[in-house]
């Protein structure tokens, strides 16, 4: 594998989302022939069967994904997760999400200083965080609390949440670095 290979796989696996070609060779610092050409080795790698992943090419750009015959114990461990008590983990990130919000992925994981794709589906199929599209840039997503789980902790807007003034401030300091 070759060094744009290396960087393209790493820049789906940590986003998570669709990437648009253009932004994929942004980031990676190679012209969009090359991007498409190590998409190209990077597809024909995951053809075979010794790979889990798959990519995925839409209209919204690439997405990294695990291949669709390994269906079943990926919805064996997603029902697991939403049976199961929130991890320290998810209720950093739940919490995040609920002062900071609406806040990008990036923000969050800039904040946390790890990724935060699993964590973040979770809450999304749990129904305690929801992703809109950031209204400025329209391939970034913001997650925002629900508002059922603003009424699971019992107040009608996140800015009844305790010390919410002092979380602004720090969202304000973050968006301005």
């Amino acid at each position: 594998m070759n060094d744009i290979d290396k960087k393209i796989e790493a820049v789906l696996f940590v986003v998570g989302d669709p990437v648009s070609i253009k932004k994929l060779a942004e980031t990676a610092e190679h012209s969009e022939d090359e991007v498409k050409e190590a998409i190209g080795r990077l597809k024909e790698k995951y053809a075979a069967d010794v790979s889990g992943l798959h990519l995925i090419d839409h209209d919204s750009g690439i997405q990294l994904t695990t291949k669709p015959e390994l269906a079943p114990i990926i919805e064996k461990l997603v029902k697991g997760e939403v049976h199961e008590e929130l991890t320290p983990a998810a209720l950093e990130t739940l919490s995040l999400v609920s002062y900071l919000g609406p806040i990008s992925k990036s923000s969050l994981e800039y904040i946390r200083g790890v990724n935060s794709s699993f964590i973040l589906r979770n809450l999304l199929i749990r129904g305690l965080v929801e992703r809109v599209t950031h209204p400025k840039k329209a391939n970034t997503f913001l997650y925002r609390p629900t508002s059922d789980l603003l009424r699971h902790l019992g107040v009608s807007s996140k800015e009844d949440l305790p010390e919410f003034a002092k979380y602004q401030e720090l969202k304000e300091t973050i968006e301005n670095e």
